[in-house]
């Protein structure tokens, strides 16, 4: 039986925020994409809705809906959000905020401005133009997920591999909690040379992980794994040489935006697909 953890970060979370536009659209929340059974995302007035269920419930807000007002009621700790049908504003904890589209109902569905969701919860939107997806990413999806537990080996070769797996995440892990804590600080993002330094160091890390974990021998149990973790390190490879790129003035700064917002993307749906794949071997 062997012990390990696994450290996940969100790396295109902490690095950006960006404005999404309209389109049609699939929704990922914190990297998994959203089933909306009833009724799926429309455009409405060049602003994109999509139903109240299937996000905010798994945000973990508690929701309401008052018939006779036609008013949903939405409450997670402290934080209670009011959103009347054909209002063009929305109140959290009491204080109005004006929003482009109201919101309506559609095929038995409410349904919310995108851009409204984000702004009510404290959330950010990644827009990917060339996947028409939207990803909301929440409070708690910004944060390092630490995924933890017993790990039970077979045999010798699965406990190999889950030590060199290990040591390999957890020296990636260092400089990934480096790169974070300097994304997030707002005020250092202003130095362009500073960025230049942490992306690439950061890029490095990335390929160096990828590389490592590429030329281990997976046993059938962990061939899933491995594959999600290389995946994982190719998307913030590819993420980290764009920030790069654009610091080192190698690319416009639209085109820093527009690559950036794919990019970040993919990060973030590769690391949702590698939590599962750590989860899924964990006791």
């Amino acid at each position: 039986m062997k012990s390990g953890k696994m450290f996940l970060t969100a790396l295109a979370a902490a690095a950006m925020s960006c404005t999404v536009y309209a389109q049609d659209i699939n929704v990922s929340l914190n990297g998994t994409i959203v089933d909306f059974p009833n009724q799926v995302p429309v455009i409405v007035e060049g602003r994109t809705l999509i139903p109240l269920r299937g996000v905010f419930d798994n945000m973990g807000y508690a929701i309401d809906w008052n018939g006779e007002t036609k008013t949903v009621t939405l409450t997670k700790n402290s934080d209670t959000i009011t959103i009347a049908i054909g209002q063009a504003s929305y109140s959290l904890n009491g204080q109005e905020h004006a929003i482009d589209v109201p919101a309506q109902i559609i095929n038995s569905s409410t349904m919310l401005p995108l851009r409204a969701i984000a702004d009510a919860t404290g959330s950010e939107v990644l827009w990917d133009g060339e996947k028409k997806i939207a990803s909301i990413i929440s409070a708690e999806g910004r944060e390092p997920q630490l995924v933890e537990g017993t790990v039970v080996a077979d045999n010798q070769e699965e406990a190999d591999f889950i030590t060199a797996f290990s040591a390999i995440n957890k020296e990636f892990n260092d400089s990934a909690m480096s790169f974070i804590s300097f994304a997030k600080d707002k005020s250092s993002m202003t130095d362009i040379k500073a960025v230049a330094e942490q992306a690439q160091s950061m890029h490095n890390a990335a390929v160096a992980a990828k590389k490592a974990v590429n030329e281990l021998s997976a046993p059938a149990k962990y061939a899933d794994l491995k594959a999600k973790s290389v995946e994982y390190m190719q998307s913030i490879e590819e993420f980290t040489k764009i920030m790069a790129d654009m610091a080192n003035g190698n690319i416009s700064l639209d085109e820093y935006k527009e690559k950036l917002s794919t990019a970040g993307t993919d990060v973030m749906l590769k690391e949702a697909a590698y939590k599962a794949a750590a989860e899924a071997i964990i006791e």
